[in-house]
C-alpha cells in the first residue's frame, strides 16, 4: 500500500484501537472563529507553530517528539515542523510543511505530497514553509497576525512567537486575547474528546489492573523493584495502542508514597519494595496526545493491614463525597474543602491521631500539612490541561485552604478534570509542624508513629462534567473488598462494566 492508498483524515492504531475522525480538528477551529468573531479580533489571521524534533544533547538521534497541545487541537498533526495558518475573514485554514530532501525516502520513509496532507488534515491547503511569506502577502491578503501569547499558570513558561523567513515583514498582534479563548475552548471537552479520553482511561484502568495481579503474583525477582510496575503499565498501555504516557510514572512504595511527584530522574521508581508495604501508582495513557491522569493505591501483600485501611477508606470517602457533590455551578475550591474536611472527619472517628475538633482543625489548616496537593485539575491535551482559573484570575495566594490547587472557577459540563485526594505523612512537613508551638497540640505525635510507613495514599478518578452531575470515566477496583479480591484472583475486573455515574440534581 502507497502513501496515497491509506485511508485519509483518520486516526488509529491497529483494528482494536479507537479510530478518530481528524475533522474534528477542523470543528476546534471552527469554534475558535465563532469566539474570535464575536470579539472583533486585531489581526488578519491566526499563527500556530507545531512542535519540532530536538537533538539529544549533540548527538543525532531525536528525544521521543510529542506534538505541541494547541497546534494538535486545531490540526491534529502528527508530524514535527509545520505551521498552521487560520484566516479570520475567510475562514479558512493553510498547513506550511518542511520541504524535505530527496535523501529523506531513504531513511525515513516516503515523502507525502502537499495534496496528501490536505485531504488527511481537513485543511484548505498546504504549502512549504518556505513559500510562506510570499502565500500570505500576494495569495492570502496576511498582513497581521495573532499568535498564543501567554505564559502557562501551572508552569510559568510561554511559547516563542512564531518565527518563519520572511516573518519579520508581517506584524504580531501580541497579549492574551486568542490565547484566552482557546484555552476557554480547550476547557470543555467535545463528545469526540470524551471519547478518546474515555479511551485513554480504559486502557490506563486495563494496565493498572494486570499491574496490580502481576505485583501480587511477585513471580520474578524483579517485580519486588519500583520500576516492574512502570515497565507493566507502559507494556500493556502499548497493547491497547498507547504508544506514550502522559507524564511520567509515579510508581512508589511504602514511605516513597509521600513523595508527590516521584518516579523523576532523581528518584526513577528504583527502590526495592518493602513486604507488606502499600504502592501507590499514578500513571496514565496517551493517545491522539490526549491522556488519562489515573491513581491506584493497594497493598503489595494483597491485603491492607489495619493502619493501611484506615487511611485508605478516609481517602476514598473523600472521593465518593466529592463525585456525588460537583455539578455544573459548583466551585471547585468548596470540592477542596470539603475533601480535606470528610478525611478529617473519619480519621477523627477511626484514629487517635488528632486531638481537636474537626472546626479547630480546619480553622487551623492542618489537613494541608497532610495533603498539601490540590484536590484536582483540568484533563486533556496536557495532564494538567489549561483553563484552571477563568481568563485574567489566577489563585489566590494568600488562600491557604486552597494551596496547591489547579482548578479554581465552577464547573461546566463537558469539563474533564480529576478527583484526586490523598493522605500522607511527609516527614519534613510534619517536623515544621511538630515545632510550630500553636499548633503542635493539635495532633498526637505517638498516634501518628503507627501510621508512618503507610507513607501516603491517593485515589484518583477522571470525571466528566454532565448536566446534573458526573460520569466516572475511571474504572478500577476502588474498595478495599474489591481490591483485595482482585489481587487475589477472586474477583474477575473487566474495566467498563463498572462505570459509575452521579445524577446529583
Amino acid at each position: 500500500m502507497t502513501v496515497s492508498d491509506e485511508p485519509i483524515h483518520f486516526f488509529s492504531r491497529g483494528a482494536n484501537s479507537l479510530v478518530i475522525d481528524l475533522s474534528m480538528h477542523q470543528n476546534n477551529r471552527a469554534k475558535l472563529l465563532d469566539v474570535l468573531g464575536a470579539t472583533g479580533c486585531p489581526a488578519d489571521a491566526l499563527i500556530f507553530s507545531g512542535a519540532s524534533e530536538l537533538p539529544v544533547y549533540n548527538s543525532d538521534t531525536v528525544w521521543d517528539f510529542k506534538q505541541e497541545s494547541n497546534f494538535q487541537y486545531l490540526f491534529g498533526v502528527k508530524e514535527p515542523g509545520f505551521t498552521g495558518l487560520i484566516v479570520l475573514d475567510s475562514r479558512k485554514s493553510y498547513l506550511f510543511i518542511p520541504r524535505l530532501p530527496k535523501e529523506y525516502a531513504q531513511w525515513m520513509g516516503e515523502i507525502k505530497s502537499p495534496e496528501w496532507f490536505m485531504r488527511t488534515y481537513v485543511v484548505d491547503g498546504v504549502f512549504f514553509i518556505d513559500e510562506m511569506e510570499k502565500v500570505m502577502s500576494k495569495e492570502l491578503n496576511v498582513e497581521c497576525l495573532h499568535w498564543y501569547d501567554f505564559s502557562n499558570h501551572d508552569s510559568g513558561s510561554a511559547l516563542p512567537r512564531p518565527s518563519f523567513p520572511g516573518s519579520s515583514n508581517f506584524k504580531f498582534v501580541d497579549g492574551p486575547l486568542m490565547a484566552h479563548a482557546l484555552n476557554e475552548i480547550r476547557l470543555v471537552k467535545s463528545a469526540a474528546e470524551v471519547e478518546i479520553l474515555q479511551y485513554t482511561n480504559d486502557v490506563s484502568c486495563r494496565a493498572h489492573v494486570e499491574t496490580m495481579r502481576e505485583i501480587f503474583s511477585q513471580r520474578l525477582d524483579v517485580m519486588g523493584m519500583e520500576h516492574f510496575a512502570e515497565t507493566n503499565f507502559r507494556y500493556h498501555s502499548g497493547l491497547g495502542g498507547c504508544a506514550r504516557v502522559g507524564y511520567h510514572c509515579i510508581a512508589c512504595s511504602g514511605i516513597n508514597n509521600a513523595i508527590l511527584h516521584y518516579g523523576h530522574a532523581g528518584e526513577p521508581n528504583n527502590k526495592r519494595v518493602a513486604e507488606g508495604s502499600l504502592r501507590l501508582l499514578d500513571m496514565g495513557a496517551e493517545y491522539h496526545c490526549y491522556t488519562a491522569d489515573v491513581t491506584v493505591t493497594f497493598p503489595t501483600s494483597g491485603k491492607f493491614s489495619q493502619e493501611q485501611k484506615i487511611i485508605y477508606e478516609a481517602v476514598w470517602k473523600a472521593v465518593l463525597a466529592v463525585e456525588q457533590t460537583i455539578k455544573p455551578g459548583v466551585d471547585y475550591r468548596d470540592m477542596h474543602r470539603l475533601s480535606q474536611r470528610v478525611i478529617l472527619e473519619e480519621l477523627i472517628a477511626k484514629t487517635k491521631i488528632f486531638n481537636r475538633t474537626i472546626d479547630e482543625l480546619v480553622q487551623h489548616n492542618i489537613c494541608a500539612v497532610f495533603y498539601p496537593h490540590g484536590l484536582g485539575h483540568s484533563l486533556g491535551l496536557d495532564v494538567h490541561d489549561v483553563g484552571g482559573y477563568q481568563p485574567g484570575l489566577f489563585k489566590d495566594k494568600t488562600d491557604l485552604s486552597i494551596k496547591g490547587l489547579r482548578l479554581g472557577r465552577a464547573l461546566k459540563e463537558g469539563m474533564v478534570i480529576t478527583v484526586e485526594p490523598g493522605f500522607y505523612f511527609i516527614q519534613y512537613l510534619m517536623e515544621e509542624l511538630k515545632a510550630d508551638p500553636t499548633k503542635t497540640h493539635l495532633v498526637n505525635w505517638n498516634e501518628i508513629e503507627k501510621f508512618k510507613s503507610v507513607g501516603g495514599v491517593r485515589i484518583e478518578d477522571n470525571v466528566v462534567i454532565t448536566s446534573d452531575g458526573c460520569r466516572v470515566l475511571t474504572d478500577v477496583p476502588r474498595t478495599v473488598e474489591d481490591i483485595e479480591a482482585v489481587m487475589s484472583g477472586k474477583k474477575i475486573w473487566n474495566v467498563g462494566k463498572q462505570y459509575r455515574v452521579y445524577s446529583n440534581s
